[in-house]
């Protein structure tokens, strides 16, 4: 009798000793174990260990920020030409010199020709162009934000995979030697066939979450390492730990304000407003004519050599085609504005529904920490006192820790959900908080 008390006791010590490491916080647990190169190797590398260092390299290694790049790259090229002339035209024209009688005399005409755009149309082109720069660029900013807001996210997702794995192994072990502990008892005669069953069951139970757990890791490194335009199978860097939320912020009508000043998207579509604007003065230009010179030398068989020139204008008599391009003009501006407009609605809604989110996350996360894990912790803590002492059942010592690993793991998707809310905000508002 002794015995079994001493080996009861001993087994709820082991157990209390593990169970402060699964009460230690999410934030404190190491990463699980995993193989790392050598640090001293060519192929060693610290990429996934920190957020900055992931944005850093996204920003130079993911495709389509390079290629919202060169799309700018192109925008600029066009428009350093915008309101360049037209390539003149060569004219050689061979005749005859005017006269009554006598042999043929042939003169030949050697011309130059120009048009000139008048009106202001050169200057209104390359406005237009301006604008289709911006747009490019407030496009290509947003390319980039969009990249940042899925880095952040599945950086969130590794560190909670990774810290759950951390989190599951504790339990494991406390589950393996709670299993050990109850077919010893069993073998013993001190304990029932029952309990050394369920203990056995509740370890193959944390076995069965530790492969869902590591399977979500892998595709969080796969999400990662996509991101980056590397393999998806490429080791990455065990995360040093998620990046804390902030603990108030900005309010709904100064976030609005910032997205108004900041937000690419919203740049970029008043930019296609001033473009479009710029395309509608210029169609309605098209009414005045544009002036055409040319300027040569006559060359006589038997005669000196003379010069010409001659000007010109392009009459508008084509009325429907240029009433077609007024219309087309037109009702490109009124779509450039509405498309803003809806735009603009879009991030003010998303901006509420983001902050929302994140405020209702903060006080989740202080329910959690402050009240809820604590005492699951002491209840599980009580659970396993009493079955050292004879005085409660295995089945109320394991329903306790499921209690506890559950809410951890429910704080660490809480926290993910957390990290997703901040990283729309940063996206929505053009940059940190």
């Amino acid at each position: 009798m002794t015995r079994f008390h001493f080996a009861r006791t001993a087994t709820a010590v082991s157990a209390l000793s593990l169970l402060l490491a699964v009460n230690a916080g999410a934030a404190d647990l190491p990463a699980p174990d995993t193989p790392s190169p050598n640090a001293s190797s060519p192929n060693a590398s610290s990429m996934g260990a920190t957020l900055d260092g992931l944005l850093d390299a996204g920003r130079r290694l993911n495709p389509s920020v390079q290629a919202a790049a060169l799309q700018t790259a192109a925008a600029d090229a066009e428009a350093s030409v915008a309101d360049a002339l037209d390539d003149p035209t060569l004219r050689i024209n061979s005749d005859e010199v005017d006269r009554t009688s006598g042999p043929r005399i042939n003169k030949t005409y050697i011309m130059v020709e120009q048009d000139f755009p008048l009106w202001g149309k050169r200057e209104l082109r390359r406005r237009a162009a301006q604008a289709a720069i911006d747009g490019a660029r407030g496009r290509e900013r947003a390319t980039g934000l969009e990249l940042e807001e899925r880095l952040k996210n599945a950086y969130a997702q590794y560190v909670a995979a990774s810290t759950a794995l951390a989190i599951n192994g504790d339990v494991q072990r406390l589950d393996r030697q709670m299993a050990k502990n109850a077919a010893d008892r069993y073998a013993q005669g001190l304990g029932s066939q029952g309990d050394a069953l369920l203990a056995a069951a509740d370890a193959a139970r944390t076995e069965v979450e530790a492969t869902r757990l590591t399977a979500d890791r892998t595709a969080a490194m796969a999400r990662l390492n996509v991101l980056l335009a590397r393999p998806a199978d490429t080791p990455l860097a065990p995360p040093a730990g998620a990046r804390p939320l902030p603990k108030a912020t900005p309010s709904l009508t100064v976030l609005v304000d910032r997205a108004q000043a900041d937000n690419p998207l919203l740049a970029a579509g008043a930019a296609e407003v001033r473009g479009a604007e710029q395309e509608r003065h210029l169609a309605a230009r098209a009414w005045y004519p544009d002036l055409t010179l040319s300027v040569g030398a006559i060359q006589r068989d038997n005669g000196p050599t003379g010069y010409t020139a001659t000007i010109g204008f392009k009459i508008p008599l084509q009325a429907e085609p240029k009433r077609a391009k007024e219309r087309e003009a037109v009702a490109k501006a009124n779509a450039s504005r509405q498309s803003l407009a809806a735009t603009a609605a879009d991030i003010e809604g998303d901006l509420a529904q983001s902050l929302a989110d994140l405020t209702a996350i903060r006080q989740q996360l202080g329910i959690y920490r402050a009240q809820l894990l604590p005492d699951l912790g002491t209840a599980h803590e009580a659970a396993l006192a009493a079955y050292g002492r004879g005085q409660g059942s295995l089945a109320a010592v394991l329903e306790a820790e499921h209690r506890l690993h559950q809410a951890r793991l429910d704080l660490l998707r809480i926290e993910v959900q957390g990290q997703r809310a901040l990283a729309a905000l940063e996206r929505l508002v053009g940059g940190p908080l």
